[in-house]
């Protein structure tokens, strides 16, 4: 399969080592162009890092850039992931573009109006992909839980010194500060999950990056008509957390962690007054899953070109991920941040 691939950062890396791992394309079948590549900017990656192993990469300049590959993956920071697009959509009839789906909902709107039967576009939400994610699920679909009850969900990221400089904190790059990022993803999970949310009351903070933009909000809503759910996301935690809890009439089910060198994610079930059964509550609870969650970039590869379990967020979905945030956004707007 012939490949071209923006961006050879952390995660355009684990896209490169899926396609090779899943034998779908081979090192000469992948092209890659990552701009920063030779450069000296606070965000480029450390290529000469052993991690990177860049003896067989094949790095072209946009002259080389050839008319028509079988697949584009975009994994490069966000403003230039959208102008990537936009520029080069008719390469491929198909089209992986990390979270999220442009800056705007005008972005995700005209990214969302090219797709059709024959030109697939698909967004890189991977948090899809954890095991424990994908177990939960599973229970939610078969009723494990019973009737909800609520739902609540918190995302935070403590990012590091110095990170007011990077890419990952510049308002041009997140408009909506951490409601886009990490933010995107916990609304991609409550519409994939629980298939949206309404009534939505939201209050924000952005008190420490001084940067005229959300970094801390409470956001509260309906699911399931009638099911509360709450939401934090925030990038001035310190300790990057990730809990995702759903209560229903008959028990519970509960994930913790993120993964990945934040540490394993945790999937544990419980029955409603399982105390009586056992020493305690938190003695009777299950777990169901556990994963470290390092297979997510290149599952996700593997549902789009291999499985097909149809797992794979399409640009419908990152339409309606961008669509959350505008109307999350709007609400904030009519307060001071």
């Amino acid at each position: 399969m012939k490949v071209l691939l923006f961006g050879y950062g952390l995660i355009g890396k684990e896209r490169y080592d899926a396609l090779i791992n899943l034998n779908l394309s081979s090192s000469k079948d992948i092209h890659v162009l990552d701009t920063n590549y030779g450069a000296k900017i606070l965000s480029t990656p450390d290529f000469k890092n052993k991690e990177y192993s860049l003896k067989n990469i094949n790095f072209i300049d946009k002259k080389s850039i050839d008319t028509k590959y079988d697949l584009v993956i975009i994994s490069t920071p966000h403003i230039d992931a959208k102008k990537i697009f936009f520029e080069y959509k008719n390469l491929s009839d198909t089209v992986l573009i990390e979270k999220p789906m442009g800056l705007t909902l005008k972005d995700a709107e005209e990214m969302h109006k090219i797709s059709n039967d024959f030109r697939k576009i698909f967004v890189g939400f991977n948090y899809r992909f954890f095991p424990p994610i994908q177990k939960l699920r599973h229970d939610l679909l078969n009723n494990e839980f019973g009737d909800l009850i609520s739902v609540s969900i918190t995302l935070g990221l403590g990012h590091q010194p110095g990170a007011d400089k990077s890419w990952r904190l510049d308002k041009k790059q997140i408009p909506f500060g951490s409601l886009i990022d990490p933010g995107v993803h916990v609304l991609d999970l409550i519409n994939y999950l629980f298939g949206g949310i309404s009534s939505i009351k939201a209050i924000s903070s952005g008190n420490f990056w001084k940067k005229n933009m959300y970094e801390d909000i409470s956001i509260l809503g309906k699911v399931h008509t009638d099911v509360n759910l709450s939401a934090r996301i925030s990038n001035v935690m310190w300790r990057s957390t990730f809990e995702l809890e759903v209560v229903g009439e008959s028990g519970y089910g509960l994930i913790e962690g993120r993964g990945r060198s934040y540490g394993t994610q945790i999937y544990k079930t419980g029955k409603k007054w399982g105390w009586t059964e056992d020493k305690s509550q938190r003695d009777s609870e299950i777990i169901i899953a556990e994963s470290n969650c390092e297979d997510s970039f290149k599952d996700e590869i593997k549902d789009i070109f291999i499985t097909n379990k149809n797992i794979a967020a399409t640009s419908e979905d990152g339409h309606n991920a961008m669509k959350l945030i505008d109307e999350i956004d709007n609400i904030l707007k009519l307060q001071k941040i």
